[in-house]
């Protein structure tokens, strides 16, 4: 009997510190959702390697960027307005885009807007896209980008891949929070 208690007490401590997967695909954009992830960046033949935490929540998003010890080195947050960008020291910088005040804080433009939903395996509903799909590859060409998720996707993604002709970003996703979203039927 105590066997059996310690047992289901070790499953139950499991659960709790087990990552949240990738939900089901979606139907809509959720109105709040997190994600942590990797970002692999190669810029102009420079590559960086930072942690992220991204929060959606209405018509704002924050992502915080940190490097791998865990240590926060920026934050970017996007509004209806424009965006901002805080730098280690807690600096401010704005700008009326995210891709101008990336390209000028980090080197490379950041696709954020899109990135709302390429996070989800969707794309945005406000701008022109093309669909295709190989054997392993779910493709989506929008805004000058080609998004990559691996097939199969079955809901959203857990990695992508977004390249141009001059970036590559590889992005690995874990650790879904997503309250009360919309879902499509598998």
């Amino acid at each position: 009997m105590m066997r059996r208690l310690l047992v289901a007490a070790s499953l139950l401590l499991a659960a709790c510190a087990t990552t949240h997967l990738a939900p089901a695909a979606f139907l809509s954009l959720p109105d709040l959702y997190t994600v942590s992830g990797r970002v692999a960046v190669n810029a102009a033949g420079k590559g960086y390697n930072v942690r992220f935490g991204w929060t959606h929540e209405g018509a704002n998003d924050r992502v915080d960027i940190s490097n791998p010890l865990g240590q926060t080195v920026a934050r970017i947050e996007l509004l209806p307005d424009g965006a901002r960008y805080y730098d280690a020291d807690g600096k401010l910088h704005d700008s009326a885009d995210v891709e101008t005040l990336s390209e000028r804080q980090l080197g490379w433009r950041l696709p954020a807007v899109g990135l709302r939903y390429w996070l989800l395996g969707m794309s945005d509903p406000s701008r022109p896209a093309t669909w295709s799909d190989t054997a392993d590859t779910r493709q989506l060409d929008q805004d000058g980008w080609r998004i990559q998720f691996p097939q199969p996707a079955s809901g959203a993604p857990s990695k992508l891949v977004l390249t141009r002709p001059d970036l590559k970003v590889s992005i690995a996703l874990y650790d879904w929070q997503l309250p009360n979203a919309t879902h499509a039927t598998p």
